[in-house]
């Protein structure tokens, strides 16, 4: 079906694009384009969410849009900026359509506080940048808005007098009294207010903007939907910043084994009574006890606490378990435990997600778990660390070892990279003028050239790569040559390299990672120092991203 569609476009190419059959469809996009190819998604995506609150809509697979009309020199879309009055806009609007708008603004309203209702006040508060609205403050935002779009059809003297004090009242009383006022007040409409075009000039620095009862239902509606998806925007950002700390967490403490042979791995005591081994074991058992939890929580069953009510207990268990294992069972258990119990965190709602819930006697929420969780982990790398002061590195060490460390180093990339909205990968610089596309070019390319290498030494000969005298020459030569690549060339790119690697790793015995070969930088050098190289650029570049996004 094909869908009438009106478009806002602002000097700069940022674009609004309005389904105006479907009150409340509305795409923002950085250009005229964007908004366009965004739109059948979109129009799926609300029709869908008529069929969830029981509207009848159709499941069309098929969508097609027809730009009908566009209004030039709108923008940027902030508060307080004009808005287009569209042709349909200026149709008188029934009492039995504004009772439809009010039913579809109460579905918006239920998903609204859906999302925020249960939110703590940290959520509430949070800042995803320094610039940034906390969700508290978009909520304030959305009550106000609400009032004044229907200052919009009446004189100041008809709006409610509940509105004069309205901002003393705790958040989730104000956004009940605006709904309600104004719903009453929308409700009340007469035949001349609904019909009519309205030039207010209260409340605004744009007296000329045209407004009809239409058009203020239309904004209304779509001013909180749109809103409701910036509040889902913000929690799924501060939910990647959490999941990217647990990733770094782990490649810390991880990296605090480099170096160490296996037998010093599993048959020294590093902590207490410990060994390294039993230490990972440990960390791998709670992680794999995390995971089983949420996956009770998620199907709304009540998690097992009893390993929480004696811990000590539970950690002798854990490590006799794993204590007669191989190192390389315990360190697939401790990447297979993280991966399953990141899957499911990434699986649950942000509602679920962020709501505290009683568990034990007092509350509970995940993101306090996770932080938990990464304050434990970084313990015992402090702990690990300072045993390691007898135990100085070496030239090469376990290859189990070597082969989780680059596992967890990539999965600290690919965490610092979902900080990334796909909207901004190849606009937003994160490192430098660098966006996540150079960055991952840049991070294909050392791969490529540190592949050859390691391919040859795999071989038994000497690494045949050219020195680079000047790497930062090197890596403007190399981003320049990608930067009219498109994405799926450089995500290609990054994941077949680095696979690649990991083949070349795989074929590699423990002996051949500590055959030592004529240096490209150095007079010497060993298989498994090129892999550390791996490593730590992927684990620098993480670190980058991380520090764009304020993590």
């Amino acid at each position: 079906m094909a869908y009438a569609v009106y478009l806002e476009v602002a000097p700069d190419g940022l674009t609004m694009a309005h389904v105006v059959d479907l009150p409340g469809c509305v795409v923002r996009a950085p250009t005229r384009e964007e908004a366009i190819r965004r739109l059948p998604e979109a129009i799926r995506g609300y029709l869908a969410w008529l069929r969830r609150h029981g509207e009848p809509a159709p499941a069309e697979e098929e969508v097609s849009v027809e730009v009908a009309g566009e209004s030039t020199g709108f923008g940027p879309f902030s508060s307080g900026d004009a808005a287009a009055l569209f042709p349909p806009d200026r149709c008188p609007i029934t009492p039995q359509e504004v009772e439809r708008y009010l039913r579809l603004m109460a579905y918006s309203r239920a998903d609204l506080l859906a999302l925020a209702g249960d939110l703590p006040d940290e959520a509430l508060d949070y800042r995803a940048f320094p610039q940034s609205r906390t969700i508290r403050q978009i909520l304030r935002h959305i009550g106000n808005a609400e009032k004044w779009y229907v200052s919009r059809l009446l004189p100041p003297e008809r709006l409610p007098l509940e509105w004069e004090s309205d901002e003393t009242l705790p958040l989730f009383e104000f956004l009940e009294m605006e709904r309600r006022t104004a719903v009453a007040c929308l409700r009340r409409l007469g035949e001349e207010e609904r019909a009519g075009l309205f030039y207010p000039t209260h409340w605004t620095e744009h007296p000329e903007e045209p407004w009809t009862a239409r058009k203020a239902l239309r904004r209304f509606l779509e001013h909180e939907r749109e809103h409701t998806e910036e509040i889902r925007e913000v929690l799924s950002l501060q939910r990647r910043r959490l999941l990217a700390h647990l990733a770094a967490a782990r490649s810390r403490l991880l990296e605090t084994l480099l170096g160490l042979d296996e037998e010093t791995l599993i048959g020294t005591a590093a902590v207490g009574e410990w060994t390294a081994k039993d230490v990972l074991a440990h960390v791998a058992a709670w992680d794999r006890w995390a995971c089983e939890q949420t996956g009770r929580m998620a199907k709304g069953e009540e998690p097992d606490l009893s390993a929480a009510g004696d811990e000590d207990a539970f950690n002798a268990l854990a490590v006799a378990a794993w204590r007669n294992r191989p190192l390389e069972e315990v360190l697939a258990e401790l990447q297979e435990a993280r991966a399953a119990w990141v899957g499911q965190l990434k699986r649950l709602p942000e509602e679920e997600f962020f709501r505290r819930r009683p568990l034990g006697g007092g509350e509970w929420d995940f993101p306090g778990w996770l932080k938990v969780y990464r304050r434990h982990e970084d313990e015992h790398a402090a702990a690990l660390a300072e045993w390691r002061k007898a135990h100085l590195r070496v030239k090469s060490g376990s290859k189990a070892l070597l082969s989780a460390s680059l596992a967890a180093g990539r999965e600290e990339l690919l965490a610092a990279a979902e900080l990334v909205s796909p909207e901004e990968q190849a606009s937003r610089p994160v490192c430098g003028v660098w966006t996540l596309q150079d960055v991952l070019g840049h991070i294909a390319d050392w791969e490529a050239y540190l592949l050859a290498g390691l391919r040859d030494m795999a071989a038994g000969r000497p690494p045949q790569v050219e020195y680079v005298p000047d790497e930062e020459a090197w890596n403007r030569t190399y981003a320049l040559a990608r930067r009219n690549q498109p994405w799926e060339t450089v995500w290609a790119d990054f994941q077949g390299v680095h696979q690649a690697l990991l083949e070349v790793l795989e074929g590699m015995g423990q002996a051949d990672l500590e055959r030592a070969f004529p240096g490209v930088w150095e007079e010497e050098t060993l298989p498994y120092a090129w892999f550390l190289l791996v490593l730590e650029h992927a684990r620098e570049h993480a670190d980058d991203l991380r520090r764009a996004y304020a993590v």
